[in-house]
């Protein structure tokens, strides 16, 4: 396999779609992409739409502490908002269905955008009758989007309550601008200025009724960002076609920018590879697996987990679930998993039983 420093995901055509999902009809393209690439880069709304389909395919996380949750993507969140500020448009009946079906689940998680600054989550608690807010900056003096989008949702419900006849549901208070708003986090744990939208998806998938399944840390989100890009690309949900043209180039490429990974003869090449930058060296990664099959990629990656030594890396965690009860998953015991000559970990065996079933249901 050849890596080339020049070859970037800019390069690439940007009305090749990558990223469709059924679920809410999302698509991605590759421009939109690049912002996975730059540690600098605030996440935009496709993306963040594209991996909230991702949340939504998982039955066990919309059943969380038995209540049923809805997952909301962030263009609604804005028309919700849009409502509050100025009034119901000529879009209101749409609006105000949306708005009814929420009725028949227990939370609604909205992600929130700041003036294109800041991303946090408010979940619409209607066991509780709480608004419950985790933002990783703890922004509490910033809370006027929140309360014009409340304001935009109490107006459908205002419709709906009119029409209370013709709808049933189980909320005890449809006065959702009257609840109370609480802080769940009291301390920042966001160190950086740009992976807000990295924090708020990881609160829509483990946020319980007022508290987080799993510990989220700045070192937990920030390779989180490199792997949201094979995520949404090889998610069961993605029917987007596999395949991405390059554009050829006009500009002739210097022959020493282009290193054959798999000959160890040549040890200058091998120092050139290493001077790449790490965005770059990942820019090519993403150019290149956007070419290959399902079963190509899993294949690379079983070699990958199997070549890694690093007594530190194999004790970070690579996968976690969280209900019936936590499981997690280091990657040494995910090296164990794909050694024929080793027992399969417990652990393992319990998460493939559990995905199994939760994906026939």
């Amino acid at each position: 396999m050849m890596i080339s420093n020049q070859m970037n995901i800019n390069r690439l055509k940007m009305k090749d779609m990558i990223i469709s999902h059924k679920i809410d009809d999302i698509s991605v393209k590759q421009h939109q992409m690049v912002c996975l690439l730059d540690d600098s880069k605030w996440l935009n709304d496709d993306v963040i739409s594209a991996y909230i389909c991702c949340i939504k395919d998982q039955v066990h996380v919309q059943n969380k502490n038995d209540g049923k949750v809805y997952f909301e993507n962030p263009f609604i969140s804005r028309l919700l908002k849009r409502d509050g500020g100025i009034g119901i448009h000529g879009d209101g009946t749409f609006m105000t269905d949306i708005v009814r079906n929420y009725l028949k689940y227990d939370m609604i998680e909205l992600p929130i955008n700041i003036d294109n600054k800041h991303w946090y989550l408010a979940i619409v608690n209607a066991k509780k009758s709480e608004i419950q807010v985790f933002d990783s900056l703890c922004w509490e003096f910033n809370r006027n989007d929140l309360t014009t989008m409340l304001q935009g949702l109490q107006y459908h419900l205002d419709i709906l309550r009119r029409q209370q006849d013709s709808i049933s549901h189980k909320w005890t208070d449809l006065d959702v601008t009257k609840w109370m708003i609480t802080e769940q986090l009291r301390e920042p744990i966001q160190e950086d200025s740009s992976s807000c939208g990295l924090f708020m998806l990881k609160f829509m998938e483990y946020s319980t009724e007022d508290t987080l399944c799993h510990p989220i840390t700045q070192e937990i989100i920030t390779p989180f960002r490199y792997k949201l890009a094979s995520i949404l690309l090889c998610w069961k949900t993605n029917t987007a076609a596999m395949t991405t043209m390059l554009e050829q180039s006009d500009i002739e490429e210097d022959p020493n920018d282009v290193v054959m990974l798999e000959s160890p003869e040549d040890q200058n090449k091998a120092k050139s590879l290493n001077s790449l930058s790490f965005k770059n060296k990942y820019q090519s990664l993403i150019s290149v697996i956007s070419n290959m099959s399902l079963h190509a990629l899993v294949g690379r990656l079983c070699s990958y987990i199997k070549s890694i030594k690093c007594m530190e890396t194999l004790e970070k965690v690579w996968v976690q679930s969280s209900k019936p009860y936590p499981i997690s998953l280091t990657l040494k015991k995910l090296q164990g998993i794909l050694n024929e000559d080793l027992p399969m970990n417990r652990d393992c065996f319990n998460l493939v039983v559990r995905r199994n079933m939760f994906d026939n249901i």
